[in-house]
């Protein structure tokens, strides 16, 4: 083991939330009770009455509101930006990852690319497991400078490492207008105006299709700018039985349906700390959705089609689902799961009545510590993962970036040989949805909404009584979290 490593067991306390790892969505979240007290919390009057608002902005029932634009925050006209850090210096900077891995998974994703720039950073790496909680370290007095997250950074403020870096984005004269917009408001709507990090990888979904199925059932391709509705009517010409074998025309993950939007669903009220989920918005939502999941009305294992792992296990290996809804890992699914069946990528689509929804990206967020003696180090280290070369050649990769500039989409992927030749810019959704912060109580209310769901899509309850039921049992178990 490399002598700058610190490795540890990953715990096995942890709570489920969306994060993105290395590709793709995976549920893993690290939560403990602080001691120090509520004086940070998210949750805090100030922070509700912002989140109050922005939602007085948008639509009533399950819009987040309008969080302003990114503005870039550089120096003022005339101020000259401080001198970049000499990429000489020598100093060691310690990582505390809130997702799983190790040191030398760090170094290969992104340590090797910041040490380009800066040769002589070195790097300590901890993550979550026994005795290394972020209240170990903190109790521990370890010194953090990095810490990399989901957008969940509640587990940050409960111990005190959060820290806004706006004084370094005007120090350094560094430009915010270079990333997704909703990749940077998003955080200030969850921080309450603060600004702790940066992004530095995002994902999402898109559609996957079997061409061979298709070409079987004399079906068309599927094309970019379709619409929900169309891509409903396909499916259904693909639904049958052939040859004693049950086709599906459409699965995918109901998460990423539940939660696109233009303005973020609500699922628990801010204020109240309450389930949302009895209301007009979201029998608006499975009055739209539920059709797109009944094509084999009461359909009785509905989780084979809503689950993220069942339909795409359904799709790339058993190849009896024509259209499934993926994250956008094609290159790494394709080359891991040996997809051998002609495929291809179509963009995610967004319903006729709401044009400018898309699905929810799921970020990772690179944050400078309280803590840090070398906050301008952390800084430059951090800059210099997102900078334009090292997005650039990630992008071969297959990796979907956080920047707006579009030249990058014609080289999405051009290092792998099994997205040769494939809609390989239908990765990238037309537009992202707003973002949820996904905390232990949306947790909670998304587990009762897909339960819901799946009821219904097999019949056994109809949307109004699914609904009912499922903020019940969001309560009840959002009372649980409560009271820990």
């Amino acid at each position: 083991m490399a002598k700058n490593a610190v490795r540890y067991n990953q715990s096995n306390e942890r709570e489920k939330t969306l994060s993105f790892s290395y590709g793709e969505p995976v549920y893993h979240r690290e939560r403990g009770k602080s001691k120090m007290g509520n004086k940070k919390s998210l949750l805090s009057a100030a922070t509700l009455a912002a989140l109050v608002v922005l939602a007085a902005c948008g639509k009533e029932e399950g819009g987040g509101g309008t969080a302003p634009s990114a503005d870039n925050q550089k120096a003022p006209a005339g101020v000259k930006a401080a001198d970049p850090i000499d990429p000489n210096k020598q100093v060691e900077l310690t990582v505390y990852s809130m997702l799983s891995g190790n040191y030398e998974g760090f170094m290969a994703s992104e340590g090797q690319y910041i040490q380009r720039k800066y040769p002589n950073f070195k790097f300590k790496f901890i993550a979550p497991g026994t005795g290394t909680s972020l209240k170990d370290v903190v109790t521990a007095k370890t010194p953090i400078d990095i810490i990399i997250s989901t957008p969940d950074v509640q587990p940050i403020i409960d111990v005190g490492l959060d820290s806004d870096i706006s004084d370094l984005v005007k120090k350094y004269n560094y430009d915010l207008n270079r990333f997704i917009p909703v990749t940077i408001d998003s955080m200030k709507r969850i921080t309450g105006g603060k600004l702790f990090g940066l992004p530095g990888r995002v994902s999402s979904y898109t559609l996957y299709y079997n061409k061979d199925l298709f070409d079987k059932f004399g079906v068309p391709y599927l094309t970019d700018n379709m619409t929900w509705e169309q891509i409903y009517e396909t499916a259904r010409k693909l639904t049958r039985v052939e040859g004693g074998v049950q086709y599906y025309g459409f699965a995918g993950d109901i998460i990423s349906m539940l939660d696109m939007n233009e303005k973020a669903p609500r699922y628990v009220d801010p204020k109240t700390v309450q389930a949302t989920l009895s209301n007009d918005y979201w029998k608006r939502v499975f009055d739209r959705l539920v059709p797109l999941y009944t094509l084999i009305p009461n359909f009785s294992e509905p989780s084979k089609l809503t689950s993220l792992t069942l339909s795409r296990t359904m799709f790339s290996k058993e190849k009896t689902v024509a259209i499934v809804i993926g994250v956008n890992d094609a290159g790494i699914r394709a080359v891991s799961e040996k997809w051998d069946m002609n495929w291809d990528i179509a963009p995610f689509p967004a319903f006729q009545s709401n044009p400018k929804e898309g699905p929810q990206p799921s970020v990772r967020y690179y944050l400078v510590s309280s803590t840090s003696k070398f906050r301008d180090e952390a800084f430059a280290a951090i800059t210099q993962f997102v900078s334009d070369d090292i997005q650039r050649e990630l992008v071969t990769t297959g990796a979907t970036p956080p920047l707006q500039n579009v030249d990058y989409i014609g080289q999405l992927g051009s290092g792998i040989p099994e997205l040769k030749g494939k809609n390989v810019k239908a990765l990238v959704p037309p537009r992202y949805g707003e973002m949820n912060l996904k905390d232990q109580y949306y947790i909670a209310a998304r587990a009762a909404l897909i339960s819901a769901f799946d009821k219904v899509v097999s019949g056994q309850k109809d949307v109004n009584t699914a609904l009912r039921e499922a903020e019940e049992a969001a309560n009840k178990q959002i009372a649980e979290l409560k009271s820990k």
